[in-house]
């Protein structure tokens, strides 16, 4: 009952975020749109994932970080993630979590989407009509939460504590790509453990079709 109500709570404050903060930042990132020449000749997607830390793991006997992918205002399972082929992603990322956690270097840039940059929100629990993006090619680790990174795909998404991001890249033609957190948000000494090596918290796959 306790993991519903989180759900239902979560869910409630990311339909919140799309319509309130989405509303905003839609104006705000406008012009860092493609041009019209490669819309016209690539498919425009557009995906939400919500990061929630008020998870119950069973094998870490805790409360774990997970990524959740928002369909129709409900929070669904990230262990497979469906994208088109040869598309252009939009991704936002709505991060709940306040993090910090650590990192290779070898994640220290955002890589792989549009100019390998990324915009950020600051803040998801100030008030929306206050807030104010920017565009970001890193973040400091003392404010890094977690990635998303899919290694195949040369796509590291960084994304800061308690942080709306929002990052846009291509798809290939098709194919399964692993997805993974690359900040120990986990379990064990390492941070490693628990939802790092489960399959819809923090790593998954990604499938093309």
């Amino acid at each position: 009952m306790k993991t519903i109500e989180t759900w239902f709570y979560v869910g409630l404050l990311a339909v919140i975020l799309i319509f309130g903060v989405g509303m905003y930042y839609e104006g705000a990132i406008s012009h860092a749109s493609p041009s019209t020449s490669t819309q016209s000749s690539t498919n425009e997607y557009n995906i939400t994932l919500v990061i929630t830390n008020q998870n119950y793991l069973a094998s870490a006997g805790h409360n774990q970080p997970a990524y959740y992918v928002l369909e129709n205002g409900k929070l669904m399972s990230s262990a497979q993630i469906y994208l088109p082929g040869d598309s252009l992603i939009r991704m936002t990322i709505i991060n709940y979590d306040t993090g910090p956690g650590t990192t290779s270097s070898t994640y220290s840039k955002v890589t792989g989407t549009l100019n390998n940059t990324e915009y950020v929100f600051n803040d998801t629990s100030v008030n929306t009509t206050a807030q104010t993006g920017h565009w970001i090619s890193s973040v400091p680790f003392s404010d890094l939460a977690h990635t998303f990174t899919v290694p195949n795909m040369n796509l590291n998404i960084m994304v800061p504590s308690e942080s709306i991001v929002v990052a846009y890249f291509h798809t290939p033609a098709s194919g399964v790509y692993n997805w993974q957190c690359e900040v120990g948000c986990g379990t064990g000494a390492s941070g490693w453990g628990g939802a790092m090596e489960t399959p819809g918290w923090m790593q998954g796959e990604i499938v093309l079709d």
